[in-house]
């Protein structure tokens, strides 16, 4: 299958499924936990400028903006980027902070940007790529000096995810197997690859959303599960980082 194929199908999946998952929520503390570990972990201040791969509905964007001065919202899915566009508008964003743009990230050439960004960053992204070092390789040109890249990705290590793959509706083995495909080594070697110096990796995260959103205890239990050496090769989260 040709990479254009492959966004095709992605497209069409993102098109036609509700993904509840992904929405966008008025208290979501999971989301704004994993917006906030991304954004100190990589060096995001109040002054950058964010583009976000993969934004989808945007559940990860607004909280995205509480760290930096814009996100420009990018995603292969018109109807995902017209719910962000409504929520934008209800939380009376402006969309000169909000900026969407709708096409395939291989597509994405210098004029598509006005200019370069500060910092690149995606949730959950990475492993839907066909081919992650070539699109690394593309995006480490947009990124300003000083600037960095950024992403969050599932730990294959844990075995949760295989079982949300299996429960939720909204996730099949199609559009999700490239999880249990990507390794840290992997894409620290694509870092290393596009020319970033400054490159880490940190494991985190333990309980799902529901548990997060709604019992307190399991945000404060979740920070000391994090601190114990034995759990962190099996943590649910990877936080994958450069710096130029």
């Amino acid at each position: 299958m040709s990479r254009h194929e492959q966004a095709a199908r992605q497209r069409s999946f993102y098109e036609t499924r509700d993904h509840q998952h992904l929405q966008p929520r008025d208290r979501d503390f999971y989301a704004d936990r994993m917006a906030e570990r991304l954004a100190r972990g990589i060096g995001i201040q109040s002054h950058h400028r964010v583009l976000e791969l993969g934004a989808g509905f945007g559940r990860f964007t607004f909280s995205l903006l509480q760290h930096c001065e814009s996100v420009v919202a990018l995603d292969l899915s018109p109807r995902a980027l017209a719910n962000l566009e409504a929520t934008r508008e209800r939380r009376k964003v402006s969309p000169e902070r909000c900026a969407t743009l709708c096409l395939d990230i291989d597509r994405l050439d210098p004029g598509s940007l006005d200019r370069r960004v500060d910092f690149v960053v995606g949730f959950f992204f990475l492993h839907h790529l066909p081919d992650f070092p070539a699109t690394i390789a593309l995006l480490a040109n947009r990124v300003a000096p000083a600037g960095g890249m950024a992403f969050v990705e599932p730990n294959r290590r844990n075995p949760l995810f295989l079982a949300q793959v299996m429960c939720c509706p909204d996730m099949t083995w199609r559009e999700e197997k490239g999880m249990f495909q990507l390794s840290a080594r992997k894409v620290e070697a694509a870092y290393r690859e596009a020319g970033f110096s400054e490159i880490h990796t940190r494991s985190f995260g333990f309980f799902p959303p529901p548990l997060l959103n709604h019992l307190s205890w399991a945000r404060s239990l979740e920070i000391r599960l994090e601190q114990m050496h034995i759990l962190r090769g099996v943590l649910p989260m990877l936080l994958l980082g450069a710096r130029a």
